[in-house]
């Protein structure tokens, strides 16, 4: 009875034995994604977990299925997107980043001094911009001469705010240009062009243009 009872057994071992081997236990299917932008740097989060990766780069090991990503980088607005993952293959994503930050927007005034013949202008901006050049062309006596200063910047730093938040005046003529103010003449048109780009972002380009008379 015994030995029977070890035949008995020792079958059933050989059995599952032979099941296993005749349906092996799947492999989990993975695949992988490279993911790129446009510009480069972005953050790549996956299903909303930082990955620790920026663009451009791959994510191995992946399961295959669906995901979804997003990429951050400061100055863009952030990029949401899915993917699908197939196994043994490579998916590729390119995005296109999308300026965040509002066009350069330049508020302009002036104010009068030397019992009002003489005139200062004065501006500020909603953003940090690269400064570029200024062209100020006004009238230089009343019967309509003109005349025309340029004042180059060559991309200079004009900061928007101050360490306080509060918005930066900067002056025309400028500061340390020699004069302060330029001549007041009534009824003709003072035009002043402003030429940069943005600080940050997508670093676009601006002009802003502005004409004035008393």
């Amino acid at each position: 009875m015994r030995l029977l009872i070890s035949f008995f057994v020792l079958g059933l071992f050989l059995f599952f034995i032979s099941c296993s081997e005749d349906n092996p236990e799947s492999p989990i299917e993975t695949g992988k994604l490279v993911v790129t932008s446009i510009p480069s740097g972005a953050r790549i989060y996956v299903e909303g977990m930082n990955t620790g990766k920026n663009t451009p780069d791959t994510l191995i090991n992946l399961e295959a299925g669906d995901y979804d990503l997003f990429l951050y980088l400061q100055y863009y607005d952030t990029a949401y997107f899915t993917v699908t993952i197939h196994n043994n293959l490579t998916t590729t994503k390119e995005i296109t980043l999308e300026d965040g930050l509002p066009m350069v927007d330049i508020l302009m005034d002036y104010h009068s001094a030397f019992g009002g013949d003489s005139v200062q202008f004065y501006y500020t901006i909603n953003q940090d911009v690269l400064m570029d050049s200024i062209l100020v062309q006004r009238p230089i006596t009343s019967s309509g001469l003109y005349t025309t200063e340029i004042y180059t910047f060559n991309s200079q730093l004009f900061d928007a705010f101050d360490q306080l938040s509060n918005p930066i005046r900067y002056y025309l003529p400028p500061s340390g240009q020699g004069q302060s103010y330029y001549a007041r003449i009534e009824n003709l048109m003072y035009r002043i062009n402003i030429y940069g780009h943005k600080a940050y972002g997508a670093k676009v380009y601006f002009h802003s243009s502005f004409q004035m008379n008393f």
